[in-house]
């Protein structure tokens, strides 16, 4: 049950990342605010997105997304499961997709709570140079990228063998 460690280590760091960055933007009043890290190519800065991924606005719809979220988490759950049961290389990409999702799905349930005072899911993390920057993210959204480019790896390099070993 090692794989189980990768999603949990994934929740702790991402919700500890967010839990940081919210008391440390809001204490300083720098909501919205810019705050270099390496020059001005990776820089924080704290938003709190209502939507899914890239920006796309579904806050109207946020109660059913929650709920397509915690049916996703069950499948890639059920699906980790089963790739470790059978010895199968997705387990590797699966435990870093389910750690992206349960971390951000647990934003998404703080909505619901109104003394968190939570309007999205957390985002921090800036990239770019100049005014060429990727969407604002966080460790749950590169850990569901990991996951993804592994099993696209795993799945395009790796035909021939898929298993792995206990």
């Amino acid at each position: 049950m090692k794989f189980f460690l990768i999603p949990i280590l994934v929740v702790l760091l991402d919700q500890f990342s967010k839990f940081l960055i919210k008391n440390y933007f809001i204490h300083q009043n720098l909501f919205y605010s810019k705050v270099n890290i390496i020059g001005d190519f990776i820089r924080f800065t704290f938003i709190e997105n209502p939507g899914i991924a890239f920006g796309i606005d579904t806050s109207k719809y946020h109660f059913y997304i929650t709920i397509l979220t915690i049916s996703a988490i069950i499948f890639i759950f059920y699906q980790l499961f089963q790739s470790i049961k059978t010895k199968n290389l997705d387990a590797i990409p699966l435990a870093f997709i389910l750690g992206g999702a349960i971390g951000n799905c647990i934003d998404r349930v703080l909505v619901f709570i109104p003394s968190f005072n939570y309007n999205g899911v957390i985002d921090f993390i800036d990239v770019g140079i100049g005014d060429f920057r990727w969407y604002i993210f966080n460790i749950a959204d590169a850990s569901i990228s990991i996951g993804l480019f592994i099993f696209l790896y795993n799945f395009f390099m790796n035909k021939t063998n898929k298993s792995i070993e206990e």
